[in-house]
């Protein structure tokens, strides 16, 4: 028996120091351990909601360069972006007018960026020469001040009886100069010669 109390009492003092530990691992975890759902709520909470917006933006010398109408947007604070519903851009690009529609789109810090998902239709009007030209994808980023759009998703184009597919899409002066890469299939009409 006093064999049995001393080793007792030689393991108390690592017990009690056990007990300690993994009440100390219990409290870290329920303390830190709801931190991340916490700051998701902080994250998606907006600090304004406004309804019917239109936002007009300007070159540098003063010249209209788009124009963006949404019934609903969200701003959130904390990435600074802002979440648009079934959004309407209209911009010039290589002197024509062109349009974007999508269901939804995210409006990036300062507003240089703007990603639209879901069923987005772009179409720029023709020229004399050109017929219009129509996009179709599931996400499609347009920086509207720098004249620039871009697809990491499969894309469709039409214009006229020409016809292409691709996996990725580069546009300058916003379809005014395109490259498309990946799995390309094309459709070319080609021009009747005309006798001399």
């Amino acid at each position: 028996m006093h064999g049995f109390l001393n080793l007792v009492y030689r393991f108390y003092p690592l017990a009690i120091a056990g007990l300690l530990a993994a009440w100390a691992i219990w409290l870290e975890r329920a303390i830190h351990g709801h931190e991340p759902a916490f700051e998701s709520v902080i994250n998606q909470t907006p600090d304004f909601v406004a309804e019917t917006v239109r936002i007009t933006g300007f070159a540098e010398d003063g010249k209209w360069r788009y124009t963006l109408d949404s019934p609903r947007i969200t701003h959130l604070p904390v990435t600074d972006s802002a979440r648009i519903e079934q959004p309407r851009l209209q911009l010039i690009g290589q002197g024509r007018h062109m349009r974007v529609d999508a269901d939804h789109g995210d409006i990036g810090p300062k507003g240089e960026q703007i990603d639209f998902s879901g069923n987005v239709k772009v179409e720029r009007e023709g020229a004399p020469l050109d017929p219009p030209m129509r996009l179709s994808s599931a996400q499609l980023t347009v920086w509207p001040q720098e004249q620039r759009a871009a697809s990491s998703v499969p894309v469709h184009l039409t214009q006229g009886e020409i016809r292409a597919d691709a996996d990725n899409l580069v546009a300058d002066n916003v379809f005014g100069i395109m490259r498309l890469s990946g799995k390309v299939k094309m459709h070319l009409v080609a021009r009747h010669q005309r006798n001399p």
